[in-house]
């Protein structure tokens, strides 16, 4: 019988101490994963922490980084975004065609969040007010404007290479520091800042726990939500103008399949799926920067072009399954 009782309080030991073990990976694993990613690219290069590359590499993270951000605010509700890479083109192909007819830099930055802003509200209108769900809103969304797109432009390729793409690519700030880093600094900042310390922040992680505890407490729900994809269309919209100037040129597959390194980066980065659960800053930051790290290192390694596909594949699978496992049991 005592060694029964024994048992009992070493056996719930050593359950605490799994429990701990846990919530301290999930809550510094993405620093341990970095570095380790950082550690083995270097052993297989010695230039992958150069200076140069690590501009590179921000430059890399930029684009997706941004759209990344927008999305955090869908996901806290509990919803999902897929139309993020269609908003990317059709951004691209609208900023491409004005600035060629003269339009400056603030308002190609304008006109390209403007537009994801209208594409995001379509999304938000059918979602928070029809109540119709996400994935076939905005897939259906996607594809819509995607053909939108492609009927404009045909089969040929936009070339972004006027004054405006110039800027946005060779401008460094204090001679250094690349234009599109700021951009997306500053971007990163500003929705920390909205998610954290605003009430807007606030109530979105609390729909996004408990939907209908929400309600009950007076939030307005729908309203919430609506916002919710108008800010990722928005970001979205700004990263297609960034993407659209980094790759100098747009073709109609531009952007085919963003969206899922996107979702799985901010999955990475501890944006939960369930909703209620994430930060855009380090959080999905850092899940760019992972992937984006893992795609650079894999390119100065030259493994087999594949490669990364595999990985990224093997990325999507271990962070959803973690994120799974962390909200096991939880009520949203």
């Amino acid at each position: 019988m005592s060694a029964a009782r024994e048992e009992r309080p070493q056996a719930l030991s050593r359950l605490d101490r799994m429990e701990r073990l846990s919530e301290a990976f999930y809550r510094y694993g993405l620093y341990i994963v970095l570095l380790a990613l950082v550690v083995l690219f270097y052993a297989l290069n010695s230039n992958f922490l150069s200076a140069n590359n690590a501009v590179n590499l921000l430059l890399q993270t930029s684009s997706t980084g941004i759209a990344a951000a927008g999305l955090v605010f869908v996901m806290l509700t509990g919803g999902i975004d897929i139309s993020i890479s269609a908003v990317m083109f059709i951004t691209a192909v609208i900023s491409t065609v004005l600035t060629d007819m003269g339009l400056g830099l603030i308002g190609a930055i304008a006109v390209s969040i403007a537009c994801g802003a209208v594409i995001g509200a379509v999304n938000g209108f059918f979602i928070a007010k029809l109540k119709m769900t996400p994935i076939i809103v905005t897939l259906a969304v996607m594809y819509s404007v995607r053909g939108l797109a492609i009927g404009f432009i045909g089969v040929k390729t936009l070339f972004f290479t006027n004054a405006v793409g110039a800027y946005l690519v060779k401008t460094r700030i204090l001679g250094y520091i690349p234009l599109i880093v700021v951009i997306l600094a500053v971007v990163m900042a500003l929705c920390q800042i909205l998610l954290s310390r605003t009430l807007l922040g606030k109530q979105m992680y609390a729909i996004g726990n408990n939907r209908s505890g929400a309600q009950k407490m007076g939030i307005a729900v729908e309203k919430r939500i609506f916002s919710a994809y108008v800010l990722c269309g928005a970001l979205a919209g700004l990263a297609g103008l960034v993407s659209g100037a980094q790759v100098g040129q747009v073709s109609p597959a531009f952007a085919v399949g963003q969206e899922f390194i996107i979702i799985s980066a901010a999955v990475l980065g501890g944006v939960s799926l369930f909703g209620g659960k994430g930060k855009a800053f380090p959080g999905a930051f850092l899940g760019v920067l992972i992937i984006m790290c893992i795609e650079n290192g894999l390119v100065m390694a030259r493994t087999n072009m594949y490669a990364y596909t595999i990985v990224r594949g093997c990325v999507i699978f271990v962070a959803v399954m973690l994120d799974s496992f962390h909200n096991k049991g939880e009520t949203r």
